[in-house]
């Protein structure tokens, strides 16, 4: 029996297609900001890279669109290998007071048994308001019209969330993991706009090569954010 190619797999997520994908790859990309812990925000991060990647369809060849998804899958195998080594982001345990200033480290917000910090309420609060503003946005109409095909337009939505989402949580954030999330999702959305501009496989692979080397960077900047020397110094 014949292994299933990419348009077999295109016609068993059809039921998929268009606005569902959309509506499932906001929430995930809204997700994988929002969470304090990365082992629920880099999950979140593969499933937004999986649903994009039946967006790039609409956008690109598939045998191009998969690009985007291959690499995704990577940047999240790079991004869950380094959570686990560096705690998931939490910082050591047992530190001083002056090690936690010098990290920068703000002791969370409890509510019951659930401890939260600062800057993950910001984000969630950013974030809500940010997918809200592009829902209202894209219903009154935008400038990305010009450019986006009329049966196309479920398209917009996506682009503009996960730009906004993206850069709040890159701007919201001190800690390489979840800015580093944020500016992947907002490179992803601008690939699916660029995407109209230029489809050629060189550009393509140019978009893609980027995100990979966000993640490496976003890894070695992780690692180095907790090194004993850091903190011991």
């Amino acid at each position: 029996m014949d292994a299933p190619t990419i348009f077999d797999l295109l016609d068993r997520l059809a039921f998929l297609r268009g606005m569902p994908t959309v509506i499932i790859l906001l929430g995930a990309a809204f997700i994988a900001v929002v969470a304090w812990d990365m082992r629920i925000a880099v999950p979140a991060l593969l499933v937004q890279y999986l649903f994009a990647g039946l967006l790039f369809v609409d956008v690109l060849d598939p045998r191009l669109a998969v690009v985007y998804t291959l690499v995704g899958l990577f940047v999240s195998a790079i991004l869950f290998i380094t959570a686990w080594q560096v705690n998931w982001g939490r910082p050591p345990s047992g530190l001083t007071r002056e090690e936690a200033a010098r990290l920068d480290l703000a002791p969370p917000r409890s509510f019951g048994r659930l401890a939260v910090s600062n800057r993950a309420l910001v984000r969630l609060i950013l974030s809500a308001a940010a997918l809200v503003a592009i829902w209202v946005w894209t219903g009154a109409g935008s400038v990305l019209q010009n450019v986006i095909p009329a049966e196309l337009t479920y398209l917009i939505p996506a682009i503009a969330g996960l730009a906004a989402v993206g850069l709040v949580g890159l701007a919201s954030s001190a800690e390489p993991l979840p800015a580093g999330i944020g500016l992947l999702l907002f490179l992803t959305g601008f690939a699916l706009y660029f995407g109209f501009l230029d489809q050629s496989l060189a550009m393509t692979v140019a978009l893609a090569g980027s995100q990979l080397i966000v993640a490496m960077a976003v890894a070695y900047l992780a690692q180095a954010r907790y090194l004993p020397a850091d903190i011991l110094d």
